[in-house]
């Protein structure tokens, strides 16, 4: 099998690359950028830091500083027809995934068409989007290095992905003071969503070797640095945080992501759970479920986790790499299990019915039952049935 490895992203990490952020974006050709962030960030001194930036490198700016928890399809087409209108060149995103997903989706649509929803899917547009500088303010979703953005379709409560080698951003920020003043209650939640990135990177059928190495180390140094981190805001824990983040996300990019994602979709769109809580309380079992089909690979991820496999077969392996994951996820404050007002158990078999797409099916087949397979790369095939109990098990049943 032939693999390919995509990266065209430049990424500028360390303290002070914040101040960067106007010469790099000079340096893209850009002329007039829309800045895309959400109203509690547009308050921060860094943001303060890089409109000066901006400024500083004779950019003039234009403000949508209105995105909140997920991206929203509406928001991207207005915001696409407004670049369109006073000639913006170029996107900077200051934000969490939300944020750089939303300012994605506009610079697709601002060089592509009227709205994103005629360029779902995978690669479907000719144009390069608008050239894109993307600074994190969680370590999290890893968009900034990505070329899908994951959009909500309000209308029809779905969560919809577009993207493609033509939407990757020019170059990434990560500056470790972007962190120093988030709550911890927001730091969590981004953190998971980018260990769940390493681990089903590693677990992927499209996984190669330079995706194995990016997944197996971003994992570990997450389970490495996220306590301190979150808990204790040392500045060095904090930079590789975020650099962890992103590799994790280079690793997806290119191995794609698994049975956790196409589990929380129906989730996130049918139930408005939050997606790093999805996805957060799916890994440990998902992780398991794939791991059985590849036992060397479950073991070294459980050692990146943080668990001592010394003397224990590969089975018992995995089962402590899980132990490892919820022991973090205790430390952090994430909960081990979702409730019955996230998802009633009596949903659980619809669930696993309309996560059978996944993310990268074009449509629902049109019977499934029990024994149908769920869309994802992964190591190991998982069934409608199987992915009932794994529902189940994030109750805690």
């Amino acid at each position: 099998m032939s693999l390919t490895y995509f990266m065209p992203t430049r990424i500028v990490w360390g303290p002070g690359s914040l101040d960067g952020v106007g010469p790099a974006t000079h340096g893209l050709g850009c002329r007039k950028v829309l800045v895309v962030t959400d109203p509690v960030i547009g308050e921060q001194d860094f943001f303060a830091r890089v409109l000066d930036s901006l400024r500083a490198a004779g950019l003039e700016t234009a403000l949508f500083d209105a995105c909140g928890i997920d991206a929203r399809l509406t928001h991207i087409d207005e915001q696409a027809a407004r670049c369109r209108a006073e000639r913006i060149d170029g996107i900077v995103c200051v934000g969490g995934g939300s944020v750089m997903c939303t300012g994605k989706g506009v610079a697709i649509v601002a060089a592509n068409g009227i709205t994103l929803r005629d360029h779902l899917g995978a690669g479907n547009f000719d144009r390069s989007a608008l050239p894109m500088v993307m600074v994190p303010t969680t370590a999290g979703s890893g968009s900034e290095v990505s070329q899908f953005t994951i959009v909500k379709d309000e209308e029809r409560h779905l969560k919809l992905l577009a993207g493609g080698p033509l939407s990757f951003p020019a170059v990434a920020v990560l500056d470790p003071a972007v962190l120093a003043t988030l709550p911890r209650s927001a730091a969590v939640l981004p953190a998971v969503d980018a260990l769940t990135h390493a681990i089903e990177a590693y677990l992927s059928d499209l996984a190669s070797p330079l995706t194995d190495a990016l997944a197996l180390e971003s994992a570990r140094l997450q389970a490495a640095s996220m306590r301190a981190s979150i808990l204790d805001g040392d500045e060095a824990a904090r930079a590789d945080n975020l650099l962890a983040s992103a590799m994790s996300n280079i690793a997806c990019g290119n191995a794609r992501l698994s049975h956790a994602h196409a589990l929380s979709l129906p989730l996130e769109g049918h139930l408005d759970l939050a997606h790093p809580l999805g996805v957060g309380t799916l890994v440990p079992w998902t992780m398991a479920h794939n791991a059985a089909a590849a036992p060397a690979k479950g073991r070294r991820l459980a050692e990146a986790l943080g668990a001592d496999v010394a003397g224990l077969t590969d089975a018992q392996a995995v089962e402590a790499g899980v132990e490892a994951l919820f022991r973090l996820y205790d430390d952090i404050g994430f909960a081990r299990h979702l409730t019955p007002d996230h998802l009633p158990p009596e949903r659980c078999a619809e669930m696993a019915r309309l996560a059978v797409p996944g993310l990268y099916a074009p449509q629902t087949p049109p019977r499934i039952d029990a024994d149908t397979r769920i869309v994802a790369p992964a190591v190991r095939p998982m069934t409608v049935a199987q992915a009932t109990r794994i529902y189940e098990r994030c109750l805690g049943r």
